[in-house]
């Protein structure tokens, strides 16, 4: 991991790990809003001469996605270390965030802030605050109100500073709100069958017999993940014998509003489908990766190569993007995102 491509804060500048030119990401979200005038410029000049560092917040507490094994940096701080298991006792965005502080210490000074720490204060300090991945959804995971809610806080508070804003984060956060926009777009969709107002069973039935499905599936279609929220089964299952876990998901969810039906699909050989997800990085498609639906070793995760599938996969990626950049904000204006995975 650690001498690979990095994005750099330089203007158009090449990149030291890679043949590509990475734009303006983080000094440019910074100053956005308003250009500063030779008038203020000294304002960002210490009394030594020196100049100020852009404080940037980042963000973290995974205790998965790791950086490959023994490529991780020698002083790995200790209280990022959240897992023993090698699958996640050494985040990438612990490293990456790492990384960035030893690539421009002369520009930057950035505040690695797990979970458990964020507040409305701590990032107020910062410039600007980057969610690498620990957000509302995954505060949630705690049971902890008063932490849920000062997470929350921090995402609505335009004082925060925090991207993605608010708007942005809760249309990706919020299924039926990208896939309703893609439908209307022409962009093709699984079917499916949204309720808004809570999850009812005996509705659910009377729609799937009405769609003529023969399996199906239900989901939180707000602030969950991982497959937490969701059932599935046979039409003929939940009709008879199954009928009671029906009643049980609705109450082990009656907390949540947004839910999602849609007919349970597999591969021809009855395994989970596999994913082609493809990576947006400042506005470009730059790579794609096959993720396979069932087998977690190493041989099911690699770099997708040319062919149709490949160029289909782009294709209909691209399309997906062009709604990103019609929702993506910051501070309520329009921005291109830093990054994008659309699977």
């Amino acid at each position: 991991f650690w001498p690979k491509c990095q994005l750099q804060v330089q203007h158009q500048s090449p990149c030291k790990f890679c043949s590509a030119s990475h734009s303006q990401p983080l000094i440019a979200m910074v100053a956005k809003t308003k250009r500063v005038s030779s008038a203020n410029a000294s304002k960002a000049v210490k009394k030594d001469g020196s100049l100020k560092k852009v404080r940037v917040g980042i963000l973290v507490g995974k205790d998965f996605d790791p950086v490959k094994k023994g490529t991780q940096w020698p002083d790995y701080p200790k209280k990022f270390i959240l897992t023993q298991d090698d699958w996640g006792k050494h985040s990438v965005d612990v490293a990456t965030a790492l990384r960035m502080q030893q690539l421009h210490p002369d520009l930057l000074e950035v505040d690695i802030i797990p979970g458990k720490e964020i507040t409305q204060k701590r990032l107020q300090k910062n410039h600007v605050n980057l969610n690498f991945w620990y957000d509302a959804g995954v505060a949630m995971l705690s049971g902890d109100k008063k932490h849920i809610d000062e997470v929350l806080k921090c995402h609505k508070n335009p004082a925060c500073r925090l991207d993605p804003s608010w708007d942005y984060y809760d249309w990706v956060l919020c299924k039926p709100r990208y896939m309703e926009q893609c439908r209307k777009a022409g962009i093709p969709t699984i079917p499916t069958v949204i309720y808004k107002d809570g999850f009812d069973p005996a509705q659910c039935m009377r729609d799937v017999q009405k769609q003529g499905w023969d399996k199906f599936f239900v989901k939180v279609g707000h602030f969950s993940f991982f497959g937490a929220g969701a059932v599935h089964g046979k039409t003929e299952d939940f009709l008879g014998k199954r009928a009671k876990d029906l009643e049980t998901y609705a109450k082990e969810n009656k907390k949540s509003k947004t839910f999602l039906l849609q007919p349970y699909m597999l591969k021809p050989n009855g395994q989970v489908f596999d994913e082609v997800r493809n990576f947006f990085i400042d506005g470009q498609w730059r790579y794609s990766v096959f993720t396979h639906g069932t087998d977690e070793t190493d041989a099911g995760y690699y770099e997708e190569p040319e062919g149709p599938r490949k160029a289909a996969c782009k294709a209909l990626a691209e399309k997906a993007y062009q709604q990103v950049l019609k929702a993506a904000t910051w501070q309520g204006k329009r921005q291109t995102p830093l990054l994008n995975r659309i699977d």
